[in-house]
């Protein structure tokens, strides 16, 4: 492939995703829907109902360790739970590399949070949410509607205009 061909087929990949509405990218939960709620294993493997940690207004964090915007995006999710207090938002990561609970755990140890994140390299769990790319962060109502789903990096004052989005 020549330099010249492959600079425009980017430049049509760029124009796509700023042109094209984000939903588009991450067509499986759609704005005023229920979230897909699934049993996911934790860190231990303990299987959890992530639907039963919706209680209150919640952010849903797709991501996987070798996704250097993700790793900027839990520092800012860390900073906005503390701003906004684990009161009154939940955060829930899901990491589609991982199978079990060990990728889990170590990625959790690596960027040090504590917000619970669950295993969901499942393909019932991809199809449902139709993860093809992270980061993917979905905000959702305390009775599991999603608000708002943003494809992409995200900047800390335009996550917490999200926030406030879902939380009344």
């Amino acid at each position: 492939m020549t330099p010249v061909r492959l600079a425009s087929m980017l430049l049509i990949i760029v124009l796509a995703v700023a042109i094209l509405p984000e939903a588009a990218f991450a067509s499986g939960m759609k704005e005023g829907q229920p979230f897909p709620v699934f049993t996911l294993a934790d860190e231990n493997n303990r299987m959890v109902d992530i639907g039963t940690l919706i209680d209150k207004p919640t952010i849903v964090y797709f991501t996987h360790n070798s996704c250097h915007y993700c790793t900027q995006i839990i520092a800012l999710l860390k900073r906005a739970e503390t701003k906004f207090g684990a009161d009154k938002i939940r955060i829930i990561g899901i990491n589609i590399m991982a199978k079990d609970g060990k990728l889990v755990r170590s990625y959790k140890k690596e960027l040090g949070f504590t917000f619970p994140m669950f295993a969901g390299a499942r393909d019932d769990v991809l199809n449902a949410y139709k993860i093809n790319y992270v980061p993917v962060l979905v905000f959702v109502d305390p009775g599991k509607t999603v608000k708002r789903v943003v494809g992409h990096y995200v900047h800390e004052k335009e996550l917490h205009s999200y926030i406030k989005e879902i939380v009344k």
